[in-house]
């Protein structure tokens, strides 16, 4: 009797964290991107965004999602990237969380240097 309480426990745990556990994010490779203004495709309700994405060491790839809204441009997102080339969420991001890689090859502004 005490083992099939503690069988039925396990399921039940197992069952309730399964449904609070975002599969789309689960074992998913992360990258950084900034929201472009130029790829911009719209295709009925979605949006695609053409880009280039970092992961936390520096290193880019492009990526290519679909947004069901517009993105605001020049926002940064934490990418969620299965099988290679699937996003499959994403999230904003404060650009004190991107790699230091993203935030120097896609200023828009050029740097100033103040004459003396």
């Amino acid at each position: 009797m005490k083992r099939a309480f503690t069988i039925g426990g396990v399921v039940l745990v197992l069952i309730l964290g399964w449904r609070f556990i975002d599969t789309d994010r689960l074992f998913a490779d992360v990258y950084y991107t900034k929201v472009p203004s130029a790829n911009v495709t719209d295709q009925g309700k979605t949006h695609t965004y053409e880009t280039i994405g970092y992961d936390e060491y520096g290193k880019k790839r492009p990526i290519t999602f679909e947004a069901p809204v517009r993105l605001a441009e020049g926002d940064f997102l934490k990418l969620y990237v299965k099988d290679e080339r699937t996003v499959t969420a994403y999230d904003p991001v404060p650009e004190s969380e991107v790699p230091a890689q993203l935030k120097d090859e896609q200023t828009e502004e050029p740097l100033s240097i103040p004459l003396p």
